[in-house]
């Protein structure tokens, strides 16, 4: 019993101090974004690099994908998910990475994460105000150092007119990163002006980006999600860019680097990973998490691109001590250690070689001279040969290392025979240095028995400083006894015009090449169906748009005629507008009705261009679907009569209700002025028609009025609107604030009526169904563009309804439809349960004095 009692004990004792046979300690890192996104997956990787080294721990990873769901519903969810997956987890700490996790951690900590440490990463723009409420938190603030990053872009280049920053101003850090840059901006001292290029959707920035000249240098934050919503990936959005310019660009963040940037001070995500790690480390070991103070630095870094500074002229030397480089050419040495190595092996060789060859020579020296009188003979007879074969000869000697050219070789190249130095220095002093290893190369290569024959391609410099492409052959000559090798002779040929012309034909073939990706990329891209076909509507070629929109592979397509697309046309008719295509009239615009695979129809506008090539002529077709626009068309123009009709309404009744008693009171006033005779009651009669005129009068004008404010034609669209909103003040029942900026010229009249007409519908529409009781109105004008918003704090509506609302008057519907017909934009948002209203119009205006 005893001893199983002491058993029982040991095996206790090693069961503790074994720490391979405790429970591993757990760690949740909660990711604000996903998996795959450049920036998480080196958050990732630096925790790793940290909890790699250390067997103990599991570590479990939980994502958010806030950045492509960021909807308030999809985060409710989240929340649920993250109850069922991970609620009583025994966490021994919880790592958030970037704002949304840290703001998830702090929402649902006395929920989830009671008494749990929490050490966040990645924090942009950190402010108390993040973590306020919260226990037991600290972390890895991640403040991004723009200011160095433009301070050394503008150092860099100082001939810059204008920085272009491109960014989504869609995203919390995006608008985060913005308000940083407009913050410090005047603190910069330079007359470069600050450009923003955000609120775009994709194509509208590539078109802005395009449109950049050499005075434009760009700055690139974050452009995730474009005006559409649609979402772009950091690894899209740099490519994007790279393709539609050629202009500097700089950004503040590593995964950028070795994509196309210059560089700039970049923050490292895996750093920042790997320091939020290190603090979740201490904190399972036991140090109180509220005695770590915030880590700020440690991340960012002046980083380069060698290849980019190359592109815009910039020198190493120009960047500020520390900056690393990337891509940064070796040095010769480091270059061609191992061949420098192998040469001096080879010359001590040779020195051995030489020493062993003389201790032989003395043996068999009367032997090798008659020998050698005979070699004397069948060399000059065969270089004589050579020579006349070639653009020259030469020799090497490998007993007295002597490298000896023919005097035509020199002469070629310019120098004079008599000057130069026949020695295997001066010739490697004349060739190209990154020909000089091969060179050795393949000379030790040969003398080594790899290749039957010496044969070398290099560069030689003539004595205008000009390189010269050679082709060099070679065979040992003669060998002594021992078959080491005496003389090696052989012929220099000059080969750089043909060397020119093979260079010529690759660059020809690389610029053809990159030509066609740009072609195929560009058509790819397009959302229009784009067809290649020729004169008899064959089908050439066609992108990936067309191949879904009709629902033909591409292959099918590829055998297919455009007639059997077409369902309005016959073959002939299209026929007669090709053959209309020259090259004076090289392109014409055609609608028609397109089918589909499966048999449906719908209406298309066609652009058809001539492709003039110099074996055929073919034809471009970009065609575009009108379903939508027509449908548009048709609603506007039903919107325009249901409004025209219920203004003739309104005006007969106005008449009818106004005008009408009063004539009719005039006419009862008349027929009693001709039944008396009493001269006072006459004169009676007489004022009270007058009377009754007077205020016919007035009705008229007011109803004139209504139909086009006079005040509107006399004065302009700022006292319309004031005079307005002073008429409906003094009911009391509604508060209306109006503020008008930069409107001191006139406005077309086109303009002014539209978005008068526009003002008083949303006050008109506020008042009838918002049940609000403040309306804010600003109205403000810069350069060539006027910008309305308004504001009320009625009950909210569902913006997805929009389209269908067929309310009375013109409806939110037919204030959108006015403003579309200036070519204007416009944002609403509304929300039913918190209530209230935002309409935000823009619209390109000139002066009236420039019509």
């Amino acid at each position: 019993m005893k001893f199983q009692h002491y058993l029982f004990l040991f095996l206790c004792l090693l069961f503790l101090t074994n720490p391979t046979w405790a429970r591993k300690k757990k760690i949740l890192v909660l990711h604000s974004y996903h998996q795959g996104l450049n920036w998480t997956d080196n958050i990732t990787r630096g925790m790793q690099s940290i909890f790699e080294q250390h067997d103990n721990l599991e570590v479990q990873f939980e994502y958010m994908d806030s950045k492509r769901n960021s909807d308030p519903a999809y985060l409710v969810e989240f929340a649920k998910l993250y109850e069922l997956k991970h609620h009583n987890i025994p966490f021994e700490v919880i790592i958030a990475s970037d704002n949304n996790a840290l703001e998830f951690a702090r929402k649902y900590q006395n929920t989830y994460f009671k008494n749990i440490p929490v050490v966040f990463a990645s924090i942009d723009q950190f402010d108390e105000s993040l973590i306020e409420g919260m226990t037991n938190v600290t972390g890895v603030t991640e403040f991004i150092d723009f200011k160095r990053t433009i301070q050394e872009a503008l150092r860099l280049h100082p001939k810059a007119k204008n920085l272009v920053v491109i960014n989504d101003n869609q995203t919390t850090s995006a608008i985060i990163n913005r308000n940083h840059i407009k913050s410090f901006w005047p603190e910069i001292e330079t007359d470069v002006n600050l450009i923003f290029l955000e609120n775009l959707s994709i194509g509208e920035l590539v078109d802005k980006v395009k449109e950049l000249d050499d005075s434009n240098i760009i700055l690139l934050l974050n452009f995730s999600k474009d005006k559409e919503g649609n979402y772009i990936s950091y690894q899209e959005n740099i490519e994007i860019i790279r393709e539609a310019t050629q202009l500097p660009i700089y950004s503040s963040w590593v995964f950028y680097l070795d994509e196309g940037i210059v560089g700039g001070m970049l923050t490292s995500g895996f750093e920042q990973g790997k320091l939020a790690a290190q603090i979740a480390f201490r904190v399972i070991n036991g140090e109180d998490i509220n005695k770590i103070p915030l880590v700020t630095t440690g991340y960012n870094s002046l980083m380069f691109d060698y290849n980019q500074m190359q592109r815009f002229g910039i020198r190493p030397d120009q960047l500020p001590e520390g900056s690393t480089i990337i891509h940064l050419p070796l040095t010769f040495f480091e270059k061609n250690k191992t061949y420098l190595l192998l040469t001096f092996v080879f010359l001590l060789l040779i020195v051995l070689i030489v020493v062993y060859a003389r201790y032989i020579r003395k043996r068999n020296e009367n032997r090798l001279l008659a020998i050698n009188k005979e070699l004397k003979v069948n060399r000059t007879r065969l270089l004589r040969m050579l020579d006349s074969n070639s653009d020259g000869v030469w020799e090497h000697n490998f007993k007295t290392e002597r490298l000896t050219f023919s005097k035509q070789i020199w002469l070629n190249l310019g120098y004079d025979p008599d000057r130069v130095k026949n020695t295997l220095e001066f010739v490697y002093a004349h060739t190209h240095p990154d020909d000089q290893a091969k060179v050795e190369g393949q000379r030790l290569d040969y003398l080594k028995g790899k290749t039957e024959t010496f044969e070398v391609v290099f560069r030689l410099c003539n004595a205008k400083q000009e390189w010269k492409w050679y082709k060099g052959k070679g065979k040992i000559l003669d060998r002594d006894d021992d078959n080491a090798p005496i003389n090696m002779v052989g012929t220099l040929t000059d080969i750089t015009q043909r060397k020119l012309a093979e260079e010529q034909i690759q660059e020809d073939a690389k610029q053809i090449k990159a030509s066609e990706k740009r072609w195929r990329s560009l058509i790819e891209q397009a959302a229009d169906e784009i067809l290649i076909h020729d004169f008899s509507g064959k089908i050439i070629d066609a992108n990936s748009s067309a191949c879904q929109r009709l629902g033909y592979s591409h292959k099918d397509l590829l055998e297919m005629n455009y007639a059997d697309l077409d369902s309005k046309y016959t073959n002939q008719n299209l026929e007669q507008y090709w053959n209309t295509l020259s090259p004076h009239k090289n392109s014409i615009n055609v609608e028609s009705i397109q089918k589909r695979h499966d048999g449906s129809t719908f209406p298309v506008e066609m652009n058809l261009s001539l492709i003039d090539l110099e074996e055929d002529q073919l034809i471009l077709a970009v065609i575009r679907d009108i379903s939508k626009r027509q449908a548009t068309e048709r609603k506007v123009l039903n919107a325009v009569i249901e409004t025209e009709e219920n203004e003739r309404k309104r005006f007969a009744k106005d008449l009818h209700d106004s005008i009408g008693p009063l004539l009719s009171s005039i006419n009862l006033y008349l027929s009693a002025l001709k039944q008396t005779e009493d001269k006072e009651k006459k004169e009676s009669i007489i004022k009270v028609s007058r009377e009754f005129v007077n205020e016919a009068l007035v009705s008229i004008k007011e109803i004139s009025n209504n139909l086009s404010p006079h005040i509107l034609s006399d004065f302009g669209l700022e006292k319309a609107i004031d005079s307005f909103a002073q008429k409906l003040r003094i009911s009391e029942q509604i508060n209306i604030s109006f503020h008008a900026e930069n409107l001191n010229e006139r406005l077309n009249e086109q303009v002014e009526v539209v978005i008068y007409r526009v003002v008083t519908e949303l006050i008109h529409n506020t008042i009838k169904h918002a049940k609000a009781e403040n309306i804010e109105i600003n109205l403000s004008r810069e350069d060539d563009e006027l910008k309305l918003i308004y504001i009320d704090d009625g009950i909210g509506f569902d913006i997805r309804k929009l389209e269908s609302e067929k309310s009375n008057g013109m409806g939110l519907y037919n204030i959108l439809s006015r403003v579309r017909s200036l070519n204007g934009t416009h944002k609403i948002k509304s929300n039913p349960v918190n209530g209230g209203m935002m309409a935000v119009l823009m619209v390109k205006v000139e002066s009236k004095e420039k019509l």
